[in-house]
């Protein structure tokens, strides 16, 4: 693994470029290779303080470090670690994208900050979606949502949504999928196509 930048604490102005960084490294992410964006400020850090990143700055950190699959370096005190960092250090669904993914890249980045990154399931039929939000929050009038064409990332019909954060089963789209994502703020998605004999069920 490569360190991808200097070291990395708990502001948005130090998380903001590591989107173009571990963009950036895509080519050089293969089978046992992984730019590291260096560790997860979670919880209680440096001069036993509470982090700064808000709840969805704290999302948005392991979203991204998960589907860029960038080691996942704990940087905090475990003996300390509140149940909301827990659930984020623990989420089984989540850490599958980073160690069981494969073809992990930027999908899109528009000129107002929103972002989406895909990868490939090892299941070979599903895809991950990460999407984001980086516009500053005061800036914003609260969520909105970040349009993705499905048929840009190969899935055609209708497609079984799972958002993985909250281990929920969301309603079936088709066509173009448009979550609602907060300013700071990030959801990460499993993406199945929906088969004949699932289709046909109530």
């Amino acid at each position: 693994m490569w360190r991808i930048s200097d070291d990395f604490w708990d502001r948005w102005e130090l998380l903001l470029p590591q989107f173009k960084r571990l963009h950036d490294w895509t080519p050089y992410r293969t089978a046992g290779a992984w730019p590291d964006a260096d560790m997860l400020p979670l919880g209680i850090v440096e001069f036993d303080r509470p982090i700064r990143f808000t709840r969805d700055e704290q999302i948005t950190l392991m979203t991204l470090w998960s589907i860029a699959r960038s080691p996942l370096i704990h940087g905090g005190d475990l003996t300390r670690t509140d149940p909301f960092t827990l659930s984020l250090l623990t989420n089984d669904e989540v850490l599958a994208v980073n160690q069981d993914s494969a073809h992990n890249h930027q999908m899109f980045r528009t000129d107002d900050g929103l972002i989406a990154w895909v990868a490939d399931a090892a299941d070979g039929r599903s895809k991950y979606l990460a999407v984001f939000d980086t516009r500053d929050a005061d800036a914003a009038a609260g969520s909105r949502p970040i349009p993705v064409e499905l048929a840009a990332l190969g899935l055609q019909g209708q497609v079984q949504v799972r958002d993985l954060w909250s281990h929920t089963q969301l309603k079936p789209v088709s066509g173009t999928f448009k979550p609602q994502v907060a300013p700071h703020g990030a959801r990460l998605f499993r993406l199945t196509p929906k088969t004949e004999s699932s289709a046909s069920k109530p």
